[in-house]
């Protein structure tokens, strides 16, 4: 198993709807990246933030082709 106790965690993208966020973090997964969403309780709150994918820096470039295709 990975150790993932010094790699950084980022946000990979941020989405204006939580079923964007959501779909996104299924493709990531699917592709073998760990990824999770910034606290979906306070969407609504901030609309204008918008909802977070992040994932563990070492994945950003993998990360980024798979949102991209």
């Amino acid at each position: 198993m990975t150790d993932h106790t010094q790699d950084a965690i980022v946000v990979v993208q941020t989405y204006s709807d939580i079923a964007a966020a959501v779909s996104a973090k299924e493709k990531l997964e699917e592709a073998g990246i760990t990824a999770t969403i910034d606290d979906m309780d306070v969407v609504g709150m901030t609309p204008l933030a918008g909802t977070a994918v992040k994932i563990f820096s070492k994945d950003l470039e993998k990360a980024k082709q798979v949102l991209a295709g």
